[in-house]
């Protein structure tokens, strides 16, 4: 029986880059050429760590330095908002 998977769009130069951190994650996934991207995604972490993924190669990088500027200035144990 074949496993479910997660279909995803992304655009074809971060797809790939998506797609090799998932292989280097061990998250079975598969990209083919003028494909989508498919994972399959079973827990809780690997949703996180997806959404991670996908977020680092999307945002712009001066928004991704804005935001881990902000965390390192928060005291711990102080939610960021």
């Amino acid at each position: 029986m074949e496993q479910p998977s997660t279909s995803f769009t992304i655009n074809c130069e971060d797809r790939w880059q998506v797609y090799h951190r998932l292989q280097e994650l061990d998250i079975v996934c598969q990209c083919r050429g003028f494909q989508p991207l498919k994972a399959n995604i079973k827990t809780a972490n690997e949703v996180i760590q997806l959404w991670s993924i996908i977020r680092r190669v999307s945002q712009p990088r001066q928004m991704l330095i804005d935001t881990l500027d902000r965390s390192w200035r928060q005291p711990c144990g102080k939610p960021l908002v």
